[in-house]
């Protein structure tokens, strides 16, 4: 049906289909010449062909294309479900590039103990008991807001969609604020002892605190609600990190304990690798892996399934140093530490998650009490200052650097 097609469109107009393919015919027109002239039924049979071949050359061509399209369809959805159970890994390595962009921010009287980080703001906090609003394009101060007490600061978390900051420190209240007009909003009080630690899931309003009490509690941020409480830790909860399920993964001080606590399973996994030292720091690098940082110089990277460190990085900074602060980049390989000894590091694990190297050192001048990484991964920002979070007094000289 298609050639008799084709032959009735061609007995139609000949003359279309002569142009459709005049180029054929100027190559053959020089050997028409030398042999017997064509006849017009043969020419007509020709061209047919012809433009047969062109219309399964153009419908196998469509063929591949959507074979194609199917392909990087279902690779799109796989790649999504991935990032929706915080499993995607993205692998930077050495592809990352550190522009050392970097500017100073000054407006604290004493030491950084938090920062906070949104889209297009920065949120730092400090023992002089002020929260700054900074922003993140042009370094200038927004907005300086201060608990009723006036007292130090120590934990800031912001929730993903930029509406709400929570700020925790000494008076052992948190409070709530709005990132836009940066007013109050509620004030939680449960914890016992100051707050150590906030952090907020991943696209939503669950906001999860720690304490020098040695608990963990949970607070619903759209009804202002307390939720539960959760215990295990034998000490202060010196940090804390959540992504995007319904756990987070907390670090107990001097009771040298990692826990990772399922919320909605109401379970707690207890991870032990540093036997002899404090931990100060964790964060999340995936849901399956995250980072810790000791007083005796150690990182380690753990996975979720296993009671001990896949990778332990012995002086991981200068001698004698600690670890004080440490940020993952999320859904990647890649990490940043810093200690009080005077610089930063930028970190790589290796695929299999058995070995880590540094692939970039930056120097500072100070503690880093903190460290926060914008949430497209392309820039982020140290809390440094004279002196530990942990020690009264001291005065602050946020910095920050992009890349």
């Amino acid at each position: 049906m298609v050639k008799r097609a084709a032959e009735a469109e061609l007995d139609e107009n000949v003359e279309d289909i002569d142009s459709d393919f005049s180029d054929e015919e100027g190559v053959s027109s020089a050997s028409d010449a030398e042999s017997v002239e064509e006849s017009a039924q043969g020419k007509r049979l020709r061209l047919a062909r012809q433009y047969l071949e062109k219309l399964e050359n153009e419908q196998l061509k469509t063929e591949n294309e959507s074979e194609i399209n199917r392909d990087l369809i279902a690779h799109r959805l796989q790649q999504d479900v991935l990032a929706e159970k915080g499993k995607l890994e993205t692998r930077v390595g050495k592809r990352l590039c550190v522009l050392e962009n970097k500017f100073a921010l000054k407006g604290h009287r004493l030491s950084p103990t938090c920062l906070a980080i949104t889209d297009t703001h920065l949120f730092s906090g400090s023992k002089d008991g002020a929260i700054i609003k900074w922003d993140l394009i042009t370094g200038k101060k927004l907005a300086v807001v201060k608990h009723e007490s006036k007292k130090q600061i120590f934990a800031l978390a912001a929730s993903t969609d930029n509406m709400y900051l929570a700020s925790g420190g000494q008076d052992k209240m948190i409070i709530l604020w709005d990132i836009d007009t940066m007013t109050f909003v509620k004030c939680f009080r449960k914890h016992r002892g100051a707050i150590t630690a906030l952090t907020f899931r991943r696209n939503s309003h669950l906001l999860m605190s720690g304490s020098a009490d040695r608990s963990v509690n949970l607070w619903n941020c759209d009804d202002k609600l307390y939720i539960e409480s959760l215990y295990g830790h034998q000490d202060t909860v010196t940090g804390m990190d959540s992504f995007l399920q319904e756990r987070v993964v907390t670090v107990g001080g001097h009771d040298k304990t990692l826990r990772l606590w399922k919320v909605q399973e109401e379970k707690q996994l207890v991870f032990n690798g540093h036997r002899n030292t404090v931990l100060d720091c964790v964060s999340m690098l995936n849901e399956e892996h995250f980072v810790t940082g000791s007083q005796d110089n150690v990182l380690a990277v753990w996975h979720i399934k296993k009671k001990k460190p896949a990778i332990t990085q012995l002086d991981a900074h200068a001698k004698g140093s600690w670890i004080s602060a440490v940020a993952g980049l999320k859904n990647t390989e890649c990490f940043i530490s810093g200690s009080n000894g005077g610089n930063v590091k930028i970190w790589a694990c290796a695929e299999n998650y058995r070995s880590m190297e540094c692939i970039k050192t930056i120097e500072v001048v100070g503690t880093v009490n903190s460290i926060v990484i914008s949430r497209d991964n392309s820039c982020f920002v140290l809390g440094v200052g004279q002196e530990p979070r942990w020690v009264a007094g001291g005065r602050i000289k946020p910095l920050g650097i992009k890349f």
